[in-house]
């Protein structure tokens, strides 16, 4: 079942808050850093997925998750693909296949395409995982316009963290 516009709002600042995420947004960090408190990794694979492909797919592993995503396409749309993805994760839909089982036995091109094409995904979990990607990479924009960068910037960190981070999101 859809979750509502204002339950997505409020699993974004529950998921990020705490984050101490650094503006501009990067998505490796936001992975490292979601993936440390949750005690999983998060590891981001570029691959080239073939033509007719999702641009991303979840997998998981025994002892972490990886994001796959077009190792073919610019860096924005590289980010809006693993913000997709950690939607997806956030959200807790279910994962499109086992990392494991691909590893396991040594796989050959043949077969990890295969499981990088299979989806399973309803159109609302998709819609989930989009909004939830869209919130994130917009309070970013405005964050930023806001703030400015922060990544460099260790005083203007301190006095956000001081006034409780990125007003903008949370």
């Amino acid at each position: 079942m859809r979750r509502s516009v204002r339950e997505l709002r409020a699993l974004c600042r529950n998921t990020l808050r705490g984050l101490d995420l650094d503006l501009p947004l990067d998505v490796t960090q936001l992975c490292d850093r979601h993936g440390e408190r949750r005690g999983r990794p998060i590891h981001l694979v570029a691959h080239p997925l073939p033509v007719g492909a999702p641009n991303g797919v979840w997998m998981v592993a025994s002892d972490a998750d990886y994001f796959f995503h077009q190792a073919n396409t610019s860096r924005l749309h590289r980010d809006q693909i693993v913000i997709h993805e950690f939607g997806h994760l956030i959200a807790g839909h279910q994962v499109l296949g086992d990392l494991s089982a691909l590893t396991e036995a040594g796989p050959t091109r043949d077969e990890s395409e295969a499981a990088l094409r299979h989806t399973c995904y309803s159109d609302d979990r998709e819609w989930e995982a989009e909004m939830l990607a869209s919130m994130i990479l917009s309070w970013a924009e405005e964050a930023g316009a806001a703030v400015g960068t922060t990544a460099t910037h260790d005083g203007l960190r301190g006095l956000q963290k001081l006034f409780g981070g990125h007003r903008g999101w949370l």
